[in-house]
């Protein structure tokens, strides 16, 4: 799954000159604004989340599942999008601790694909973690660069391709469960037994 994330524009000046985001986000949660590609190429403002109809108290979906898109009638007719964003954090759970981890391409920019309902809002596609990932949560974003975003816009199932981009993680603080929280050191590694390093040699990997 895909719960929090991050995006900065300061070193990242195509993304800057958009003007639809104003600072850099270092803890992007669910039900607030994200920067979004648009099917047509443009970028626009969106609403992490769209509401279940008819489920009692209101419940916020923010991930869709790239094996059941075709399959859920709340997915199926909803346009393609994708989350601008440099990288995302995983919550990885060792008994009754849950440690956190950092992902992301050494500050480069991706993307993450999503699909949008223009008047309630987006979500996140995921898929089944490849490995090492998966030994930090079954679940990741379905990732794009610069040239397979276009793909996925375009209506191509991009969920088991394969392409050589390195993606780094580390674990970091604990605060990044507070969504008061929106600074740089939420990104930084931390001390301790579980903050091993590693990096894995696909982004996309075949499934």
């Amino acid at each position: 799954m895909c719960g929090r994330y991050t995006l900065s524009i300061s070193d990242k000046p195509d993304v800057a000159k958009l003007g639809l985001q104003s600072s850099d986000r270092f803890n992007i949660a669910p039900q607030s604004p994200v920067l979004i590609r648009t099917r047509n190429g443009g970028h626009a403002t969106a609403h992490w989340g769209i509401a279940l109809a008819g489920s009692g108290p209101r419940k916020v979906v923010t991930n869709a599942r790239s094996e059941t898109l075709r399959e859920k009638p709340l997915f199926r007719d909803l346009a393609r999008c994708a989350f601008l964003a440099d990288g995302w954090y995983e919550w990885q759970r060792s008994g009754s601790h849950k440690q956190p981890w950092y992902h992301h391409c050494r500050g480069q920019l991706f993307f993450m694909a999503g699909l949008l309902s223009a008047d309630q809002g987006c979500v996140v596609v995921t898929q089944r973690a490849s490995s090492p990932l998966s030994m930090i949560h079954h679940r990741q974003p379905v990732l794009l660069d610069e040239e397979n975003v276009w793909r996925w816009l375009d209506g191509v199932d991009m969920s088991s391709s394969a392409a050589g981009v390195e993606i780094t993680y580390h674990a970091v603080t604990t605060r990044v469960g507070n969504t008061r929280h929106d600074d740089s050191e939420l990104i930084m590694p931390v001390d301790g037994a579980l903050s091993a390093q590693g990096h894995m040699g696909e982004l996309f990997p075949d499934i």
